[in-house]
């Protein structure tokens, strides 16, 4: 069976919505063609196509193949032709809209094509292929700057690289740590020419599958220690990137959470035994004995402990919180937002999304920085430099976020001194 938009416009609109003028000129940047109409996708894995009314209405990327299926009753093939209602600009077509950035994200999407557009890009046997060793699900919209390879993306088209150069492959954890091996090893048979990531479990995972394709990731306890790297200065093995550790930041977290909540005698803390290696707690448990602070710590393994565990905190007496670094906690900030207004606790996080969010501070290195970073590394690598002989970067400026109305929503008057440190403040 071929899915032909022309003949089954009814299906198109009915999961993309309207058509905007702009989009034919996406598409010709997207593809390097004169003519969007001109675009064409001749028997393309339906695993390549994602059909998704937000944030995009079209996104070019990996999904379920059978959820491909069931949202558009296709066929394994994929015959696809953009409609010529789009170039009369009529309302029948495809439909891309951004939820938060510019579309210039979505240009990168498609430009770099995450991962490969099979049908659309005739790589050679020449073309680096790059995997990317994913927590989140690799079919989510990656053109976006807070997703897990977003800037990473936008980084290598400002390195120049196009849709030529490069293809890409994508394994997922699909959000659980103890998959990520199995994704690594994956990747590595495909084989790769070098794995990114973005965390230090699945770099542990990558570094697991093989010690001779190129890793570039970000860290975020001591590289040294875990046993990722000899040195900073010379990695000396298959992986490098960047580390945004240091042991003076859980006291840091701590020392702005006693100024901005006077009196604080007990604060708890969220963290999650399944990255329990990593030396979170242990740097939170020492800070608080030197300023004299008790913890009420409460361990996560998964979102559905997190009601049973502010209970807990509040029962301890906590009057406040601290969210140790995690993918899985990092994944419920929001869910963390909505428990910390419910149970009259502050937070304190690790990244600037939390106080977004809803949370009431963070104090942190950009991540976003961190992983247009990666984008160098790559680059690098791929032009000879060995991973072992690049320094792993560690960021010089870590940011205090705040958000004002949490705090009124807490009944908190940070102050000034706060207020003053802070270097994004929400209203």
């Amino acid at each position: 069976m071929l899915f032909d938009v022309d003949r089954d416009a009814t299906i198109l609109c009915s999961l993309t919505g309207k058509v905007r003028d702009e989009h034919k000129e996406l598409f010709r940047h997207a593809t390097g063609g004169s003519n969007p109409c001109a675009l064409r996708y001749q028997s393309a894995p339906v695993s390549t196509i994602l059909w998704s009314p937000e944030p995009f209405g079209l996104f070019v990327g990996r999904s379920s193949g059978e959820r491909a299926r069931r949202s558009a009753g296709l066929s394994n093939q994929l015959d696809f032709t953009i409609p010529s209602a789009m170039c009369r600009g009529s309302a029948r077509g495809v439909r891309m809209k951004p939820k938060r950035r510019h579309y210039f994200y979505l240009v990168v999407a498609l430009a770099m094509n995450f991962p490969v557009i099979a049908a659309a890009q005739q790589t050679s046997a020449k073309t680096p292929r790059i995997g990317l060793l994913a927590w989140w699900p690799c079919g989510m919209p990656y053109a976006s700057e807070t997703s897990e390879f977003g800037m990473f993306m936008q980084g290598l088209h400002d390195l120049g690289y196009t849709l030529q150069e490069l293809s890409f492959e994508c394994r997922s954890a699909s959000k659980q740590d103890s998959r990520l091996a199995a994704a690594a090893r994956d990747l590595v048979q495909l084989p790769v020419d070098v794995i990114v990531t973005s965390s230090q479990p699945a770099a542990h995972a990558a570094k697991g599958a093989t010690d001779a394709i190129p890793i570039v990731t970000i860290i975020s306890g001591d590289p040294v220690a875990a046993g990722l790297a000899s040195s900073l200065a010379k990695p000396q093995g298959n992986l490098t990137g960047v580390t945004y550790y240091a042991t003076e930041l859980a006291a840091k977290r701590l020392q702005l959470l006693m100024e901005a909540i006077p009196g604080l005698a007990t604060v708890g803390v969220l963290a999650n035994p399944g990255v329990s290696y990593l030396p979170f707690e242990r740097d939170t448990k020492q800070a608080a004995r030197h300023l004299g602070v008790a913890l009420s710590l409460q361990q996560v393994s998964e979102p559905g402990e997190l009601d049973a565990a502010f209970s807990r905190m509040k029962a301890d007496g906590a009057q406040a919180a601290l969210v140790l670094p995690d993918l899985m906690l990092a994944d419920q900030s929001k869910r963390i937002a909505a428990l910390a207004i419910e149970h009259h606790l502050p937070i304190m996080a690790w990244g600037s999304w939390y106080v977004a969010d809803g949370c009431l501070m963070a104090y942190s290195a950009d991540y976003g920085v961190m992983q247009h970073r990666l984008a160098y590394y790559v680059d690098r690598i791929l032009k000879g430099t060995k991973p072992g002989e690049l320094p792993i970067e560690q960021p010089t400026k870590f940011d205090l976020s705040v958000n004002l109305k949490t705090a009124d929503a807490l009944g908190i008057e940070l102050p000034q001194t706060v207020l003053l440190m802070a270097d994004e403040v929400i209203e």
